[in-house]
C-alpha cells in the first residue's frame, strides 16, 4: 500500500468516526454510547447521521462537586 492510499484510508476512517470525535471533544454525557452507536451502525447512513446529531445536540458533562 503506498502513502497516497494510506492517507485516503485514514481520511475516510476519520470522517466515519467524526461523531465519536465530536462527542469526545465536547465531553458529552453519553459519549460512550455515541461511540458504540457510531461504530456499530455508522456504516448505515442513518446510523451515522443519528450519531452525529446526538453528538452535536447532547449536553456536555457537568462536573460533580
Amino acid at each position: 500500500m503506498d502513502l497516497g492510499m494510506f492517507l485516503v484510508v485514514v481520511v475516510i476512517f476519520a470522517f466515519y468516526m467524526l461523531p465519536t470525535f465530536i462527542s469526545n471533544i465536547r465531553k458529552t454525557e453519553h459519549q460512550d454510547a455515541i461511540g458504540i452507536i457510531n461504530l456499530i451502525f455508522g456504516w448505515t447512513v442513518l446510523g451515522w447521521i443519528a450519531a452525529l446529531l446526538w453528538a452535536v445536540t447532547a449536553r456536555e458533562r457537568t462536573a460533580i462537586r
